[in-house]
């Protein structure tokens, strides 16, 4: 039978999974925050920024509503839940899809109204609107003559 994982010529399996340690390791410890896009990145996050609000939207296949939390803050979005896997009805050839808790958690660019962020769930997907609060504005202070 042939071997279905795919091997680079003159690599070693141990050397490559030392680096992709490595890789993983700096990337958790260095760039928590910053948007991550292809392999490992889970749930997969769009961020909008419209006219009144910002829009998230996180595909969850296979996920159920029932095991997504969403918490925001001032500034700070997280994503949380569980990955249930059904159990395997026979001998596994292939296995890509995984189970397990995953947390993904972004900075926000404007703060927003905690209190008045909305979520849905549907086909797999999670759509979060969070309304922006308003703009800060600045005031001139008239400065009155103190006494001595």
């Amino acid at each position: 039978m042939r071997d279905l994982v795919r091997r680079n010529a003159g690599t070693s399996g141990d050397l490559d999974r030392v680096r992709s340690g490595f890789d993983h390791f700096l990337a958790d410890a260095f760039f928590r925050n910053w948007p991550v896009s292809g392999d490992g990145a889970f749930p997969q996050v769009d961020l909008y920024d419209t006219e009144g609000s910002l829009v998230a939207m996180a595909s969850l296949p296979g996920v159920g509503i029932e095991d997504v939390e969403v918490t925001a803050n001032n500034d700070t979005l997280t994503i949380s839940g569980e990955i249930k896997m059904e159990p395997a009805e026979g001998e596994v050839l292939w296995q890509e899809r995984t189970g397990g808790k995953f947390y993904r958690s972004f900075k926000l660019p404007v703060p927003i109204k905690a209190n008045d962020v909305d979520a849905s769930f549907k086909d797999g997907v999670l759509r979060i609107e969070m309304p922006k609060t308003d703009e800060i504005r600045s005031r001139t202070v008239k400065i009155k003559e103190g006494k001595k």
